[in-house]
């Protein structure tokens, strides 16, 4: 039986760092099959990107039509999208079927922005998808404190909120319509760009494969945490 696809829609990082080739990596070692489409192009070192280029929206929805027609897509992952019109053309051609994992990118970890536009165009994007913000982004989404539930009321089929960023102990908070959930794990002494997008990669391969969203979850963050784990100095 061949692989479960994933369709990934994000940026090229030409370091492979972070972007559509982390995400190719991530889906390929959770046992899932990864279809790429570029919707920005940037220049990225392994130390920090430096700026972008979104690619024309035609472009990206002539991809993804043509993929959702020929192939047996059963997820789909959405990271950097690079601006407004992007969004509004991935948003139109999301389809309700099949489950989306939507990875809020608005700027590197060096800071460089990666997305021009409202914000509000991401958070409309995930209308219906698991949505998987940081702190920093789900601050900008809610215009204020980050809040698991409150952007759940936005309209995401599920949010989960990664608490890397803030101090002390990481933990994540997954909020569905059953409730909300924190997992917890100590804290890895390493540094590592793209964790992100290989997170959401790895819930939308455990979605593909048929797993629940509860169940992706905790594989992506131990696939996640053990990426960290392999990059922790000696």
């Amino acid at each position: 039986m061949s692989a479960p696809a994933v369709l990934v829609l994000a940026g090229l990082d030409p370091s492979g760092g972070a972007g559509l080739l982390a995400d190719a990596e991530t889906v390929r070692a959770m046992g899932a099959r990864p279809l790429c489409v570029a919707t920005a192009l940037t220049v990225q070192t392994t130390r920090a990107a430096r700026r972008f280029q979104p690619v024309d929206p035609s472009l990206i929805a002539d991809a993804i039509r043509a993929l959702l027609e020929e192939e047996d897509v059963r997820a789909i992952k959405v990271g950097m999208v690079g601006d407004a019109a992007n969004a509004r053309a991935i948003r139109a051609l999301l389809p309700a079927g099949i489950p989306a994992v939507v990875d809020p990118v608005l700027a590197a970890s060096s800071g460089v922005p990666l997305f021009s536009g409202p914000p509000r165009e991401l958070l409309e994007l995930a209308r219906g998808a698991i949505l998987t913000p940081n702190v920093a982004e789900a601050e900008a989404l809610l215009g204020g404190s980050a809040d698991a539930g409150k952007l759940l009321e936005r309209g995401p089929l599920a949010v989960l909120l990664k608490g890397g960023h803030l101090a002390g102990e990481p933990v994540d908070v997954l909020a569905t319509a059953s409730g909300i959930e924190q997992f917890a794990a100590p804290r890895i002494p390493a540094e590592a760009r793209g964790t992100g997008c290989r997170l959401a990669s790895a819930i939308a391969a455990g979605l593909a494969r048929g797993d629940p969203l509860r169940d992706a979850v905790i594989a992506a963050r131990w696939h996640v945490r053990e990426y960290l784990q392999e990059r922790v100095p000696v």
